[in-house]
């Protein structure tokens, strides 16, 4: 008899954001093995306009692909996020306790935030076994995003709750070194926590020529580009890096922002109104476009408000690696790309207090300065991979 798996995710394919993108991947890596049925619970949204039909069912042949109720909110507002992880955590949980057997494994990730607390009570009663995917860590990523007080009464109830609810899983993967110190504090022992990091896009073209000029639709010649792409929401804190930005006088660089989020408003307002002639937001771009869009900067930059530590690891750090990019990191110190860069020389990293340091390191930062590459690549291809990481999550899995 096949084991049954039921991978659990708010966001699934045909979407590409990141979290779709990954938990896609594993279960197609999953699928792979034939002693096993994989079953995907996913909510009815689709987010990304471009897609084939044909082209998708043909992709997910191997999967039992399982529906939840259609989201209606506003994913970028506060209101419309807890309405549809009410909406979608319900349906989830009413799908776990009809088709999820004693026997079977439960692969779920942190989002939507209320999913842990549902899982965990549901296995007061239904002894499955549970993986836990660790990308966000609730209640204590809303205080760097300014929506939460550690001090307020409220906050300690709802993260009580939140430990017990992240120590009901048997085993949880994390994505760094400081998110394993945070959950090994949360639920009180490391002992099945397990360190396995994100993985660079095995479809990137690395080294692919592209005319940028053209491609960003702006004369960049002679100029080192500082790419930002990604989702440009709260603790991202795009828009504190601009008013650093603007206050560097160097006529070498300029900075494209690509993405869109909770915060793209506010980011837009910051260049409009300060008038930044060397930053452009590009809006969004699809997917499949990455490499031409991350070829065409010479720096990356990740950023993330002060207080991250522990809570995320963004997936771009390797897709930058891999196509041998230097990384500009602002964020807390002994957080996993600050140690990344630090033992591998890969980049460099900054934390927000410091702000003068910032703009005297991109006041100087010259064409001798981003070649870096064939570390980043080495790095990528040695400890990053698709095949290594999701050969982990499978060996973990079946353990």
């Amino acid at each position: 008899m096949q084991k049954e798996i039921f991978i659990i995710s708010e966001l699934f394919y045909p979407n590409k954001t990141s979290t779709a993108y990954i938990m896609t991947e594993i279960a197609k890596r999953i699928a792979k093995n034939e002693k096993c049925k994989v079953n995907v619970v996913c909510a009815d949204v689709i987010y990304d306009d471009n897609f084939d039909k044909e082209a998708c069912a043909n992709d997910l042949i191997e999967l039992n692909i399982i529906n939840a109720t259609k989201l209606i909110g506003n994913k970028n507002s506060i209101f419309g996020k807890i309405k549809n992880a009410v909406q979608t955590c319900y349906s989830f949980g009413n799908i776990v306790l009809k088709k999820v057997k004693s026997k079977d494994t439960v692969f779920a990730v942190t989002n939507p935030f209320l999913l842990v607390v549902v899982l965990a009570f549901i296995r007061l009663f239904k002894k499955f076994n549970y993986i836990l995917l660790v990308h966000d860590v609730f209640p204590e990523n809303i205080i760097p995003a300014g929506l939460g007080n550690k001090k307020n009464i409220s906050f300690k109830i709802i993260k009580m709750i939140y430990d017990w609810a992240y120590n009901k899983a048997d085993k949880l993967i994390v994505l760094g070194r400081d998110m394993e110190q945070l959950i090994t504090n949360k639920i009180g022992s490391s002992a099945k926590v397990h360190i396995i990091e994100n993985w660079f896009d095995s479809d990137l073209i690395i080294g692919k020529e592209v005319d940028r000029n053209s491609y960003f639709g702006v004369n960049l010649d002679d100029k080192i580009v500082i790419g930002f792409a990604g989702n440009i929401g709260r603790v991202q804190n795009l828009t504190s890096f601009l008013n650093i930005f603007k206050k560097v006088n160097n006529p070498k660089l300029h900075f494209v922002i690509i993405g869109d989020g909770a915060m793209r408003e506010e980011v837009e307002d910051v260049i409009r109104e300060n008038k930044l002639s060397n930053v452009h937001y590009l809006g969004t771009k699809p997917r499949m476009e990455q490499s031409v869009f991350l070829n065409c900067c010479d720096i990356g930059l990740i950023t993330l408000s002060k207080g991250m530590f522990g809570l995320g690891v963004p997936s771009k750090t390797y897709n930058l690696l891999a196509l041998g990019k230097p990384i500009i990191y602002i964020g807390d110190e002994k957080s996993e790309i600050d140690m990344l860069i630090d033992e591998y020389n890969i980049g460099w990293s900054f934390n927000w207090d410091h702000e003068s340091q910032i703009i005297d390191f991109m006041n100087t930062l010259n064409f001798l300065d981003i070649s870096k590459t064939e570390t980043s690549k080495l790095i990528a291809q040695e400890k990053f991979s698709e095949n290594i990481i999701l050969s982990k999550i499978n060996n973990l899995i079946f353990s």
